[in-house]
């Protein structure tokens, strides 16, 4: 006869498996259980439903491995037809059907099938085939439609310099020796934003206004500290940005003092530069062209304000909006780029 005998330590590992395990590891995890509180063999595989050497199997395993005995062992499966098959498919897919001879734009689950048939000697069923597609990464979906300026996307040659400089400039900012601010406006329109929501029933709808207004909102991010320093306008004039350089400034009263901006008419004017000519503790990295949202944290802020005051709904007035969109800006915490190193 086979008893199992249990200390206290693997009676109350064994019931934590039988309450929590997945399918047939619960049952065996039961059996050595029944086993410990003197249960025979035959009574075990009666309550199971099972054969004698089913339950005869399992307290062996567990008197040799433990719990990790209980599941199953991995399982070979049978190999597959030909070894290559996942890597062929996976190739011809990346080819449009028309270099391979066909009068077609894309490939189906069918017509790929039949390819391989007739080009590899490949035999293999659409489920076969569809598989393998998803095994690889494909999925079949619906493409968007898209101007083909943003597929011939631009790309600034000094890319790696300004970013560069930018990586210069935060190790100084780690080491206490400058502060490094991420600057940007926006304009925050009377127009709602509309944003992804939960629904239920009917699509909901959003009205609009008959007429959009719009107000602009200068920020410059801290990116040691994650302060975010703001100024709202009627409009982004370069004067208006001036004005907020000055109010950085006069938070920044000493040390080197970098800010990093894109190329907007407003960072550029006659008469920022010449601001920026008579303060040459203040310094300009240039974001490379192009790649402002990914490389200025700021366009995040910006993401959550709207997110927060203006998405899938309609404000009774800008003045409302702007309102809310400064107690915003009042409550928010700090968001750092870098830390400081220690």
């Amino acid at each position: 006869m086979v008893f199992v005998t249990l200390t206290d330590e693997q009676r109350c590992e064994l019931e934590q498996v039988s309450r929590h395990a997945v399918g047939r590891v619960a049952l065996r995890a039961h059996m050595v259980l029944l086993s410990g509180r003197g249960y025979s063999v035959p009574q075990i595989a009666q309550i199971h439903e099972c054969g004698h050497d089913v339950v005869r199997t399992w307290l062996h395993r567990y008197e040799r491995e433990g719990v990790a005995g209980l599941e199953d062992e991995p399982k070979s499966g049978r190999p597959p037809k030909d070894p290559l098959a996942r890597h062929i498919i996976d190739a011809q897919a990346s080819q449009s059907p028309e270099c391979s001879g066909h009068a077609r734009t894309c490939w189906t689950v069918v017509l790929l099938a039949a390819f391989l048939a007739v080009r590899f000697r490949l035999v293999l069923s659409g489920s076969t085939v569809r598989r393998y597609l998803k095994a690889t990464g494909w999925r079949w979906a619906r493409p968007r439609l898209a101007p083909a300026s943003v597929l011939r996307r631009k790309h600034d040659p000094d890319t790696d310099a300004k970013r560069a400089a930018i990586a210069v400039a935060l190790v100084q900012v780690a080491h206490g020796a400058a502060h490094l601010l991420y600057l940007d406006e926006c304009d925050l329109h009377l127009l709602p934003v509309i944003r992804k929501m939960w629904m239920k029933g009917p699509r909901v709808r959003v009205p609009t206004p008959g007429q959009n207004a719009k107000h602009a909102f200068f920020g410059a991010l801290d990116a040691a500290s994650g302060v975010f320093h703001w100024a709202d306008h009627d409009r982004k004039l370069a004067q208006h940005f001036v004005a907020f350089l000055e109010s950085l400034a006069a938070a920044y009263p000493t040390g080197t003092l970098y800010l990093v901006l894109d190329g907007a008419p407003t960072h550029t004017a006659k008469v920022v530069r010449a601001w920026l000519a008579t303060h040459p503790r203040v310094q300009v990295l240039w974001l490379p062209k192009y790649t402002g949202h990914a490389d200025n944290p700021t366009e995040r802020i910006w993401g959550l304000m709207k997110d927060n005051v203006a998405a899938n709904r309609l404000a009774g007035s800008i003045d409302q909006l702007v309102t809310a969109a400064q107690r915003f800006f009042h409550e928010l915490a700090p968001h750092p780029v870098t830390r400081p190193a220690a």
